[in-house]
């Protein structure tokens, strides 16, 4: 076999076998472990691939060999946060199609992400780690690449480990933009409390806001932001004190739709009215975001766990050899709540304001 015929079957892959039987990884990788649950004509066509590719497994893919786990380990922070569900959704979807299986690892704690880290087993009970919002310490990292464990990050950012993210900077200022383009300068800015696992090095939402605000010549105006948790209590907080100010904004911008949700409340307990004197733009899209009618950023929450997942696959079995790093776009999904015309199909489903709703007191 010349030097060209060589290099040209060692590309062959386990995916070109699933592309030319018309079946997915999970069902090759059953096939050359012989598992029972397959049928006898969809064997016989996986095969047939392998044949006419002449895929060799044993050199082609490491991750037939024995002993493994089949079990991809996944390690998030809150887990019941709707941006973390989302993002282990979109995993579980892409993990079904193939043999493995998940294990979740839920921190609250920097201590609880340091004890799993550091866990001298972790390498016997899963073949691959995802780790979601979370930037493992300099000594963690090294110690995984110098045991080759397979690591991909999502939503944090390593060099030399495989990477998914939201530009979060980008993504806030097109936000600011959008309330920019409705005739908004007086923009109030609820940001969120970083929790103990914010990576310190990524510009986030409020860079983007003032980023917005420079390109367009607007001024930043520092009382017009603040700082709150993660909350609906956080961003009533935050709303209330912007709207008390002597030169209120008449647009606000928060970091979380769950902020948002407490600042429409502020708005309406002022005796004001969203988006006719107020006009309120969220970030996440959370899924009650579509039932107030809010205007917020989308963001490919699902896409994100899912393209994990395939690259963290394609790394346990020797295919992605060196760190990529993938970034994701959010977009802008507009409602009722900045006071545009809003953008089928996202448009609200319980119009609160036409109905002139206010929230029980405390509610």
């Amino acid at each position: 076999m010349s030097s060209t015929s060589e290099r040209e079957f060692q590309n062959v892959t386990i995916h070109d076998v699933a592309r030319l039987a018309g079946v997915g990884v999970g069902t090759v990788s059953r096939v050359l472990n012989n598992h029972r649950h397959v049928s006898e004509a969809t064997r016989e066509r996986v095969l047939a691939a392998i044949e006419t590719l002449d895929y060799r497994p044993d050199l082609a893919a490491r991750g037939l060999r024995m002993g493994r786990t089949h079990t991809i380990g996944v390690l998030v922070p809150f887990f019941t946060h709707h941006f973390f569900v989302e993002i282990l959704r979109g995993a579980e979807r892409a993990v079904a199609q193939t043999d493995y299986s998940l294990v979740v690892f839920d921190v609250e704690r920097p201590e609880e992400r340091d004890e799993y880290l550091q866990e001298a087993s972790l390498a016997q009970r899963v073949d691959g780690l995802l780790v979601i919002s979370l930037v493992p310490h300099p000594g963690d990292l090294e110690r995984f690449k110098a045991r080759g464990f397979p690591v991909v990050l999502v939503d944090a950012h390593h060099e030399e480990f495989s990477s998914i993210e939201v530009d979060h900077r980008q993504a806030a200022a097109e936000a600011v933009q959008h309330l920019l383009r409705l005739g908004h300068t007086k923009i109030g800015f609820i940001d969120r409390l970083e929790d103990p696992f914010t990576p310190k090095y990524r510009p986030g939402r409020q860079a983007g806001y003032r980023d917005a605000l420079a390109e367009r010549g607007v001024p930043v105006r520092p009382e017009y932001v603040f700082v709150e948790a993660f909350s609906r209590e956080g961003g009533y907080r935050g709303a209330q004190r912007l709207l008390a100010l002597p030169d209120p904004p008449t647009a606000i911008f928060t970091a979380t739709d769950i902020q948002a949700v407490g600042a429409i409340e502020a708005v309406w307990e002022s005796g004001r009215q969203v988006p006719e004197d107020v006009a309120v733009v969220g970030y996440n899209n959370v899924e009650m975001a579509e039932y107030l009618g809010l205007t917020t950023m989308n963001l490919p929450t699902e896409e994100m766990g899912r393209q994990g997942v395939e690259i963290l696959l394609a790394t346990i079995d020797g295919q992605q050899q060196k760190p990529v790093h993938i970034q994701l776009a959010a977009n802008l999904v507009v409602r009722i709540s900045c006071g545009a015309e809003p953008s089928p199909p996202h448009g609200w489903r319980f119009p609160l304001q036409a109905r002139g709703y206010r929230p029980a007191p405390g509610g």
